[in-house]
């Protein structure tokens, strides 16, 4: 009777990692605004992404302002800016913002195809370094509307919310059904081994939605402009290159745990059963 409780817990555990570690990565590094606005860093160290970011930044310079050819004089400072460490920063708020009109029901006003960002702290930023006849400031907001044919904002709302959920309650069950297998266990070591098949097919499930997040991303931004979709594929390709790094640490931890319970079962001197 213990063999078949341990056994039925043994597979609970193991279905609840292979749920948990990629959905606990999702939404940690997507689902979170936080997490995604780290992720999309690497997107503006992108040179593509640089110089469709000066050019927005110089053009709305020269619409905002009254100077005569300040588009011309702060696109090389537009430039240079979008090449330091304040771009990063001023990017990963753009990322927020991103995050926000995937995640977050839009109100009866928003146009559910174009996303809105707002540049004003970038152009502001430019406007200090340049030396123009006289100060300028931007007190107002200046947005760039990025065409998003195939996502809708608010899309992502409700799988956001499914994904979280799912994580942390398949992290406790995990957890829980682990613990009571192991302890009401005739052989501990063969259900040691098996909890670590577990975590070598949750680190193989992870490497497949990397794969999955790369391939939707790029489909998702087929329609948008030559910049927007290559901003689109760089934070895609930051992302599952990190969960793919990830499910290559879970996949060693897992085959280190099947060693070690094969281990204890031939010191034991213990037969391969649950």
């Amino acid at each position: 009777m213990r063999s078949v409780a341990s056994g039925l817990f043994t597979v609970v555990a193991m279905i609840a990692v292979i749920i948990a570690v990629p959905s606990m990565w999702v939404s940690q590094r997507v689902v979170s605004t936080d997490g995604f606005a780290a992720s999309a860093g690497d997107a503006a160290r992108d040179s593509q992404v640089q110089d469709y970011f000066a050019e927005k930044v110089a053009a709305s310079v020269e619409e905002q302002t009254s100077v005569p050819l300040a588009g011309t004089v702060v696109e090389p400072l537009a430039r240079e800016y979008t090449r330091s460490d304040g771009f990063v920063q001023d990017f990963q708020e753009i990322a927020r913002q991103q995050h926000d009109w995937l995640f977050t029901a839009p109100g009866p006003e928003t146009d559910t195809h174009v996303m809105d960002v707002n540049v004003t702290p970038m152009v502001n930023r430019v406007l200090a370094s340049a030396n123009l006849p006289t100060e300028v400031t931007v007190d107002r907001p200046i947005y760039i509307g990025i065409d998003q044919h195939r996502l809708t904002a608010g899309s992502m709302e409700s799988t956001g919310r499914l994904v979280s959920a799912t994580s942390w309650t398949a992290v406790i069950v995990a957890a829980v059904a682990a613990i009571l297998a192991l302890l009401i266990a005739n052989r501990r070591s063969t259900v040691l081994a098996w909890l670590g098949v577990g975590v070598v097919l949750s680190a193989a499930g992870a490497f497949g939605i990397a794969q999955y997040i790369r391939w939707l991303a790029g489909d998702k931004a087929a329609d948008t402009d030559e910049a927007a979709r290559r901003t689109v594929e760089v934070v895609a390709d930051g992302v599952s290159s990190d969960l793919i790094r990830t499910s290559a640490i879970v996949g060693a931890v897992g085959v280190l745990v099947i060693v070690a319970g094969l281990l204890l079962r031939v010191v034991g001197g213990r037969q391969p059963r649950v």
